[in-house]
Protein backbone atom coordinates (compact mmCIF):
# COMPACT_ATOMS: atom_id res chain seq x y z
CA UNK A 1 0.00 0.00 0.00
CA UNK A 2 1.19 3.53 -0.88
CA UNK A 3 0.30 6.96 0.68
CA UNK A 4 -1.70 8.20 -2.19
CA UNK A 5 -5.09 6.72 -1.00
CA UNK A 6 -4.37 10.15 1.17
CA UNK A 7 -3.98 12.22 -1.81
CA UNK A 8 -6.82 10.97 -4.02
CA UNK A 9 -9.53 10.97 -1.31
CA UNK A 10 -8.81 14.68 0.37
CA UNK A 11 -12.43 15.37 0.90
CA UNK A 12 -12.65 11.75 2.67
CA UNK A 13 -13.90 12.25 6.17
CA UNK A 14 -11.00 9.99 8.05
CA UNK A 15 -11.90 11.14 11.46
CA UNK A 16 -15.08 9.25 11.19
CA UNK A 17 -13.71 5.97 10.74
CA UNK A 18 -11.31 3.47 12.95
CA UNK A 19 -8.59 2.77 10.88
CA UNK A 20 -6.01 0.13 11.73
CA UNK A 21 -2.99 0.24 9.27
CA UNK A 22 -1.61 -3.37 8.78
CA UNK A 23 2.53 -3.11 7.61
CA UNK A 24 3.89 -6.28 6.70
CA UNK A 25 7.45 -6.52 6.08
CA UNK A 26 9.80 -6.26 3.55
CA UNK A 27 10.44 -8.87 1.00
CA UNK A 28 7.22 -11.10 1.05
CA UNK A 29 5.62 -12.77 -1.66
CA UNK A 30 2.65 -15.45 -2.23
CA UNK A 31 0.99 -17.37 0.54
CA UNK A 32 3.09 -15.64 2.92
CA UNK A 33 1.82 -12.26 2.53
CA UNK A 34 -1.77 -13.18 3.35
CA UNK A 35 -0.05 -15.12 6.64
CA UNK A 36 1.78 -12.65 8.15
CA UNK A 37 -1.96 -9.91 7.26
CA UNK A 38 -3.66 -12.74 9.13
CA UNK A 39 -0.90 -13.36 12.15
CA UNK A 40 -0.88 -9.07 12.71
CA UNK A 41 -4.52 -8.94 12.74
CA UNK A 42 -5.17 -12.08 15.04
CA UNK A 43 -1.92 -11.00 17.14
CA UNK A 44 -3.88 -7.36 17.71
CA UNK A 45 -7.22 -7.83 17.38
CA UNK A 46 -8.21 -7.37 21.05
CA UNK A 47 -6.65 -3.58 20.30
CA UNK A 48 -8.34 -3.33 17.21
CA UNK A 49 -11.39 -3.85 18.37
CA UNK A 50 -10.98 -0.92 20.99
CA UNK A 51 -9.99 1.76 18.52
CA UNK A 52 -12.78 4.42 18.22
CA UNK A 53 -13.86 6.76 15.37
CA UNK A 54 -10.86 8.98 14.64
CA UNK A 55 -7.88 6.40 15.77
CA UNK A 56 -5.44 5.30 13.22
CA UNK A 57 -3.30 2.70 14.66
CA UNK A 58 -1.01 0.98 12.94
CA UNK A 59 0.28 -2.41 13.20
CA UNK A 60 3.67 -4.51 12.38
CA UNK A 61 4.54 -7.79 13.40
CA UNK A 62 6.62 -6.77 16.14
CA UNK A 63 5.03 -3.11 17.09
CA UNK A 64 1.61 -1.24 17.57
CA UNK A 65 1.61 2.57 17.06
CA UNK A 66 -1.32 4.92 18.16
CA UNK A 67 -0.90 8.56 16.85
CA UNK A 68 -0.64 9.18 13.24
CA UNK A 69 1.32 9.88 11.20
CA UNK A 70 2.34 6.41 12.26
CA UNK A 71 1.88 4.75 8.90
CA UNK A 72 3.76 7.42 6.91
CA UNK A 73 6.54 7.72 9.38
CA UNK A 74 7.03 3.35 9.86
CA UNK A 75 7.10 3.87 5.67
CA UNK A 76 9.53 6.76 5.49
CA UNK A 77 12.03 4.44 7.71
CA UNK A 78 11.62 0.91 5.71
CA UNK A 79 13.19 3.09 2.46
Amino acid sequence: MDLTIIDEHQGFRWERYAVAWVVLREGLRGVRVEREKSEIVHRYAHLIRQQMPGDHHTYTSTQHFRQPPSLTSLLRRSR
